[in-house]
C-alpha cells in the first residue's frame, strides 16, 4: 500500500510516499480502507523531531483520517462502516484502528468533513467544556483563531452564548474569522484593547502569546494551553498567579478522559455538524503534495483544515 512517510527528521521535503506492506488489525482493532487523512500541526511537529520524538524510524505520517473498515476481528459487524478515526499512519490506503477511535459517519457527511472535524473539533469542545467549562456571557479569547482549531472553537464559543474574540496574523484571515462568529478580531498580539477583560483564552500558540494572555485576562480568568505553535512558553512563576487570582490549566487530546467525557464531546460536535451549525474550512489537496501542505501549515497560509486526498473516491458517502 502507499503511505506518507519520512526517513529523517526535517524540513517538509523529508516526507515520501512509500510503498510498505498492509498492516494487520489485532483484538480491539479494525482496518481501515483509508480515503482522506487530516493534516494537523502536531503532524507538521513530529515530522520536526518535536512530538512524539522517541518512536523509530522511517515514521508514518497522519493521526486521523476517515474511510471504511475492511476487517475488524473482534467486531464483524462493523466491516462495511464508514468512518471517522484517530490512529497513528493515517495518512496511508489502510491503517489500524483503536475500535473505540472510530467514529461512524452520518449519511450526511462525506469522508473529506469526517477527517476535517474529529481531532480539531475535539479539541476545540473540550478546551472550552471539559477543561475551561465556559459560561453564558463569559469573554472567550482564541489565539490562531482563522487556524482548523480556531475557527470551530469561535463557532462554538459563540453557541455557547460567549462574546468571542479571535486573535490572528492578518486582516485577510480576520474577515474569516469575523464569519465564523467572532465578536471582535485582534491582528497580531495587541492586548491594548482587550486589558483584564478575558475570562478564557484558550492558547495554542505557546511562546509568542505568553504575555499578551497575562495582560488580558481578567480576574479569576482560565488560561487553557493546549499547543505552542511558536515554540515552548516561558517557565511559569506561580507566583504571577496571585495577583488575579488566575487558573492555568493544560489539555491535550491523548490524555485518558474520564468514563463518558470522550463520547460526550464526539456526539456534541456531530450534531452540530449534522444541524449545519458548525463549519468546516476545508481545503484538500493529495497525498502526493503532503510536502507542500506541510510548508503551507507552517508558514501559517492555510485558513482552518488541510485534508489529504488518498483515494479519488473521497467524496464518496
Amino acid at each position: 500500500m502507499r503511505a506518507l512517510r519520512f526517513h529523517r527528521f526535517g524540513a517538509p521535503d523529508v516526507l515520501v510516499v512509500d510503498e510498505v506492506p498492509e498492516p494487520t488489525p489485532g483484538p480491539g482493532e479494525a482496518l481501515v480502507d483509508v480515503y482522506v487523512a487530516g493534516l494537523n500541526f502536531a503532524d507538521t511537529e513530529r515530522r520536526r523531531g518535536l512530538y512524539l520524538a522517541d518512536a523509530p524510524l522511517p515514521a508514518m505520517s497522519g493521526f486521523e483520517g476517515a474511510g471504511v473498515v475492511r476487517a475488524c476481528p473482534s467486531s464483524p459487524g462493523l466491516v462495511g462502516a464508514r468512518v471517522a478515526f484517530l490512529g497513528a499512519g493515517a495518512a496511508a490506503e489502510a491503517c489500524v484502528v483503536q475500535v473505540d477511535r472510530l467514529v461512524a459517519l452520518p449519511d450526511g457527511l462525506d469522508f473529506v468533513a469526517g477527517a476535517a472535524f474529529l481531532l480539531q473539533g475535539l479539541t476545540a469542545w473540550h478546551v472550552l467544556h471539559t477543561a475551561a467549562r465556559v459560561q453564558r456571557g463569559e469573554t472567550v479569547c482564541i489565539s490562531a483563531a482563522a487556524g482548523g482549531v480556531g475557527l470551530l472553537a469561535t463557532q462554538l464559543a459563540r453557541h455557547a452564548g460567549a462574546h468571542v474574540v479571535g486573535v490572528v496574523s492578518s486582516h485577510e484571515k480576520a474577515a474569516r474569522v469575523r464569519e465564523r462568529g467572532a465578536h471582535e478580531v485582534v491582528v497580531g498580539f495587541d492586548a491594548s484593547t482587550l486589558d483584564s477583560r478575558v475570562d478564557v483564552f484558550l492558547d495554542s500558540v505557546g511562546r509568542d502569546a505568553a504575555t499578551f494572555g497575562w495582560r488580558v485576562l481578567r480576574p479569576f480568568g482560565r488560561w487553557v494551553h493546549f499547543g505552542e505553535a511558536s515554540g515552548p512558553s516561558a517557565a511559569l512563576e506561580p507566583g504571577r498567579l496571585l495577583e488575579k487570582s488566575l487558573s492555568v490549566m493544560g489539555w491535550w487530546l491523548r490524555t485518558p478522559h474520564p468514563p463518558g467525557v470522550w463520547a460526550t464531546g464526539v456526539q456534541a460536535v456531530v450534531e452540530h455538524l449534522t444541524r449545519g451549525s458548525l463549519a468546516l474550512d476545508i481545503t484538500t489537496m493529495p497525498l502526493a503534495e503532503a510536502a507542500r501542505a506541510h510548508a503551507l501549515l507552517e508558514q501559517r497560509l492555510v485558513v482552518g483544515k488541510v485534508v489529504l486526498v488518498v483515494r479519488g473516491e473521497a467524496r464518496h458517502r
